[in-house]
């Protein structure tokens, strides 16, 4: 049965799950039967979460946050729903634990190096009507180090391994509902300058610094000279700006 939460999505449902395969997956098919935006699904555990370019998501029981939200974007709004998402999850982690989470372009949350979270965007649409974009983020709260796989190892943090407390994924939920639906509502607006603004300043790397991208053409190196007004990444390679969306940044390199 849906619950509701304080400095949520005010009055939309959110089910909780013991055990789901993905959140993102329950949520497409509310979408696709119109449930109403700012519902959100969230679960203790995924037997097969998912994170960008087809990876999986760790999602050890009980320790972490695991959620996807159902929303409604304008055109003018979707390509930033992943910067909205991402820098909603830095301020709900802050506000809850004092600890302030950079973010790595594009979808990643992470701190002195290590991820600790990550936003995924999908969208659709039923019979071309009632379309959605699911945005689903997952954060490390109580992992200790031989919760994460091997292949994790030395890559990835939590807030137990940051600060030494246990939290709980309910608070950060919270935390999480309410900046998601600011940042949103501010893109919604028209106000995309403030947002990228507030983006850029959470990102784990600045303008001039040298990036190694993995793209669809293969590895580039470039200097990063800031964001478009989609959120895209501007590299200088050579005397030419090119601008990527849907790359990974592999490296800083100065």
């Amino acid at each position: 049965m849906p619950v509701h939460l304080n400095n949520f999505f005010p009055g939309q449902p959110l089910f909780i799950f013991s055990r789901a395969f993905s959140t993102m997956d329950i949520a497409r098919r509310l979408a696709a039967l119109n449930f109403p935006e700012g519902t959100a699904v969230m679960a203790e555990e995924q037997l097969a979460g998912r994170g960008t370019k087809g990876r999986s998501w760790h999602s050890a029981r009980g320790k972490g946050l695991y959620v996807s939200f159902i929303l409604r974007p304008s055109p003018r709004s979707l390509n930033l729903l992943p910067a909205a998402s991402g820098l909603a999850a830095a301020e709900a982690i802050q506000i809850l634990s004092g600890v302030r989470a950079s973010l790595k372009w594009p979808n990643d949350l992470v701190y002195r190096g290590q991820k600790l979270g990550g936003v995924l965007c999908e969208g659709g649409s039923f019979s071309g009507k009632h379309s959605w974009t699911v945005a689903g983020i997952g954060l490390n709260l109580n992992h200790r180090l031989a919760d994460f796989p091997r292949e994790l190892s030395g890559l990835a943090t939590s807030l137990f391994l940051i600060t030494g407390k246990t939290w709980k994924p309910g608070e950060l939920l919270g935390h999480l509902g309410s900046r998601l639906e600011f940042w949103y509502n501010t893109v919604e607006k028209g106000q995309k300058d403030f947002l990228l603004e507030s983006y850029l300043e959470r990102l784990s790397f600045h303008p001039g610094q040298m990036l190694l991208l993995r793209t669809a053409e293969g590895e580039l190196a470039g200097q990063f000279q800031g964001l478009d007004e989609k959120g895209g990444l501007k590299l200088k390679t050579g005397s030419e700006i090119r601008v990527f969306y849907a790359s990974e940044i592999i490296k800083v390199l100065s």
